[in-house]
């Protein structure tokens, strides 16, 4: 069963707690390192226990204010897979903390991320992602940077609330990215009494009146691809915002707060 993409026509993952007067981190990224902005997977090779694969996949991954954020239909574990988090950079190794995955919130873990960056992107370099079951694979990804476009809505953020009248959805929860001139989001909620967890990205424009425009690149909602949404968007202060959309007929007005 899958959820309607209410959160937006709009997100490794965690709905953490955040104060509100919690301050932006600054990216080390954009001063001697990978550049902030939103890529897009060129390829992937997987090793496990000898075997070598090669993959061909949507996939995107939003680096941006110390933040990070990927998501994709997962041939491996055939499932999405999504995770956002913290990201700081040092010699040429990305540091990522996980916050937030398809299944909620997450801690406890961070991975060290070989990167060397190409003239259109980054090789990715991950040695023993553990996977559910206890699988363990090696991983060379290889990106291709789609923008470093940026926009006074850009960082990782958690919903706080939501105004609609719904009444098939409940424990609606989201996680949302906007870097690069891209968004992702994920929802984990409930839908007619049945657990449901679903995600999508696309590129995202935005103009001075935060008049934006979203546009679906991929999602696991099949529906959900190539639509072109209108959202407006205002930013409250720098670690809130708010978005609102017409969906059925429908306005649905939603809250966010800066992770």
């Amino acid at each position: 069963m899958s959820l309607k993409p209410l959160s937006a026509p709009a997100s490794n993952t965690v709905l953490a707690d955040c104060s509100a007067d919690q301050q932006p981190v600054e990216s080390e990224a954009t001063v001697d390192g990978l550049p902030d902005g939103a890529y897009l997977i060129a390829g992937v090779t997987v090793t496990e226990n000898g075997e070598v694969t090669q993959y061909s996949r949507d996939q995107i991954k939003i680096y941006t204010q110390g933040r990070f954020m990927y998501a994709f239909n997962n041939a491996v574990i055939e499932s999405i897979d999504v995770g956002a988090g913290d990201a700081s950079w040092s010699n040429g190794v990305m540091v990522e903390v996980p916050r937030v995955n398809h299944h909620g919130p997450v801690s406890g873990y961070s991975f060290d991320v070989a990167i060397d960056q190409t003239e259109t992107g980054f090789e990715q370099t991950v040695i023993g992602m553990e996977y559910e079951g206890g699988r363990l694979l090696d991983m060379v990804e290889v990106w291709d940077k789609a923008s470093t476009a940026t926009s006074a809505f850009d960082g990782l953020w958690q919903l706080q609330t939501r105004e609609s009248n719904e009444p098939n959805i409940s424990e609606f929860a989201e996680t949302k990215m906007i870097g690069g001139g891209h968004y992702i989001w994920l929802q984990n909620a409930v839908f007619e009494g049945e657990p449901v967890k679903e995600f999508g990205f696309g590129t995202f424009e935005v103009d001075a009146n935060g008049d934006a425009i979203e546009t679906a690149m991929t999602s696991s909602m099949p529906d959900y691809e190539g639509t072109v949404s209108a959202v407006k968007m205002e930013l409250l202060d720098k670690n809130h915002f708010t978005q609102s959309f017409v969906y059925n007929g429908e306005t649905v007005t939603q809250t966010y707060m800066r992770m």
